[in-house]
């Protein structure tokens, strides 16, 4: 005689926490899933208004006891099917069976993920605006603050912090169209492919993808259910915003550090020691790297289970793949939030960036510019006398280029001299000198800085625009399903 179904450790393992991710994650998608697919069957006479009336009415009713209000029970496969169940008690044999028509839970779990998908894709491009907002704020706060800076973790030449988080804006602008366009692929609505091959019924496909805010459908029954692009784009989009993000935070946790002392953490994200009293640590950074990790894990996880499935319905890429995408958008969701709010309540130590401008010989092509503007010396002859200087002020303990040690050098390259002396050496090394002359669009000279401001701040409102539209398309959604829903006969 055969063991009833489910065996324990199925249950265990398998179906008791699909059923609880289920209930936390899909319950509103579910929920819309039904009625655009009930509405469409009236719409299209396969389903009396009436029985879709009853079927709906059971649904509210459902929806306004709460996901909490059903439990796991290991006789019923899953949420979809105590749903079902609950729907059939309510709404009667006739009406809550027939919600089934020309659906299948393949269809349904795909439509499921991409409603999941782009609710959290929104989500992020939300947050990104924001940390986008801060960085354009910060930028016109440190417009004139001359920093050192750095390239192989090393001074390099003089620029200026809003120069540098110009920088660091560039990629999240590019992450904002990548998630943009990831969000447009994802917005096609598998229902209607039913279990693959779609269906004899002559249902509307059009209409259920607008009534869920759809642009359109998947047309294809087998790419409908079966493929997993939309997993792998969505989280490598996510995963590329965090590997930019997490170089940011590195710099800012060597500048955190008390030898750098540029950077302090708010005090409402420092965490003390249990054993030495003077700790004063910015874990904050380390948690937000952290969950970058978590990013990096979800996505290879993901990619994952979409490379070792077989093409079309498979477990590998349907209910277990929600998970780790679940938790991919959740870090980075934490990643965003944390960082933007680190952002608002640290303190940069702009005097000491600007009195380290000029550490580490960083006006150096400076000097050597000014040779070949001065003295029409070639290039690499200036470039020769520049370098030679910094190694004579090395040999000779010093931390700055002076006019005898720069004189030597031109002697020893040259085997003569030129007419400089301190005026014009210490208008070469200037850093704030260095920062005004690079004036070209992208340096860190104000006017530089100014244009690429505009330019950002023209281009985060465009994209604010872009996601209002979207966001009111599915709005319009499901106002449209409710409207429908309640024209409906009782």
């Amino acid at each position: 005689m055969a063991n009833p179904f489910p065996h324990p450790l199925y249950a265990k393992h398998v179906l008791g926490p699909g059923f609880e991710f289920a209930q936390a994650e899909l319950w509103p998608w579910l929920l819309a899933a039904n009625e655009a697919h009930a509405l469409m069957l009236a719409d299209r006479g396969i389903v009396s208004a009436a029985d879709v009336a009853a079927l709906l009415d059971a649904q509210a009713h459902i929806e306004a006891e709460g996901r909490e209000a059903f439990v796991y029970d290991p006789k019923v496969e899953d949420l979809f099917f105590l749903v079902e169940r609950k729907l059939i008690e309510l709404a009667g044999p006739v009406a809550g069976g027939n919600l089934q028509i020309a659906r299948s839970r393949n269809d349904l779990a795909a439509t499921m993920a991409r409603l999941l998908i782009r609710d959290r894709l929104l989500g992020i491009e939300t947050l990104v605006f924001a940390l986008r907002e801060r960085l354009i704020a910060l930028v016109e706060r440190f417009i004139d603050v001359v920093i050192p800076g750095i390239t192989h973790t090393q001074p390099a030449q003089p620029t200026t912090l809003a120069h540098y988080l110009l920088g660091v804006l560039g990629p999240l602008e590019r992450d904002s169209e990548r998630l943009a366009q990831a969000r447009a692929r994802v917005n096609r609505s598998p229902l209607g492919a039913a279990a693959f091959t779609t269906t004899g019924f002559p249902i509307d496909r059009a209409l259920t993808a607008e009534l869920l805010g759809f642009e359109g459908i998947v047309e294809n029954g087998y790419d409908a259910v079966g493929a997993g692009d939309h997993f792998l784009e969505s989280s490598q989009v996510v995963a590329n915003l965090a590997a930019s993000l997490g170089r940011f935070v590195n710099d800012l946790l060597i500048w955190a550090r008390q030898e750098a002392g540029v950077f302090r953490v708010g005090t409402e994200f420092v965490q003390i020691s249990s054993i030495m009293p003077q700790k004063r640590n910015p874990v904050v950074l380390e948690h937000i790297r952290t969950r970058i990790g978590w990013v990096y894990g979800h996505a290879n996880a993901i990619a994952t289970l979409v490379h070792g499935a077989a093409f079309g319905d498979t477990n590998d890429v349907d209910d277990p793949i929600f998970v780790p995408t679940a938790g991919l958008f959740e870090a980075a969701t934490a990643v965003l939030e944390l960082l933007e709010a680190t952002l608002a309540t640290g303190e940069f130590n702009t005097a000491r960036l600007t009195a380290q401008a000029g550490d580490g010989f960083t006006t150096a092509t400076a000097l050597a510019d000014g040779l070949v503007l001065s003295f029409e010396l070639p290039f690499r002859t200036a470039h020769h006398i520049v370098s030679t200087s910094v190694s004579i002020a090395m040999e000779q303990g010093a931390s700055a280029l002076t006019l005898p040690i720069v004189r030597e050098a031109i002697s020893r390259v040259t085997g003569g001299d030129l007419a400089i002396d301190q005026a014009w050496l210490d208008a070469q090394l200037d850093p704030a000198a260095f920062v005004a002359a690079r004036r070209l669009p992208g340096g860190p000279a104000r006017s530089a800085v100014e244009a690429s401001l505009a330019a950002a701040r023209q281009r985060i409102a465009a994209d604010v625009t872009e996601i209002e539209r979207a966001q009111a398309r599915i709005a319009a959604a499901g106002d449209e399903r409710r409207r429908r829903t309640g024209a409906l006969p009782r």
